[in-house]
């Protein structure tokens, strides 16, 4: 079911290419949520997620959505 999420965000975000500030807001604290809720993670959900997390996080525009949601 956690992969589901991650498939369908990435889907919806355009393969992670929206540049929508609050689309990645929410994307983001939704990944959180999950994370948070969920006591096993399987390794294909980390995967589909983990190349917009990393590019997101190193980028300084985001600043601001990294020190309130990381």
């Amino acid at each position: 079911m956690i992969e589901a999420i991650c498939r369908f965000m990435k889907v919806k975000m355009k393969d992670w290419k929206e540049s929508n500030l609050n689309m990645i807001k929410e994307t983001i604290n939704t990944l959180k949520t999950v994370l948070e809720n969920c006591e096993r993670v399987p390794k294909r959900a980390l995967f589909v997620c983990s190349a917009f997390l990393i590019d997101k996080i190193g980028d300084s525009k985001y600043a601001a959505i990294k020190d309130v949601y990381m």
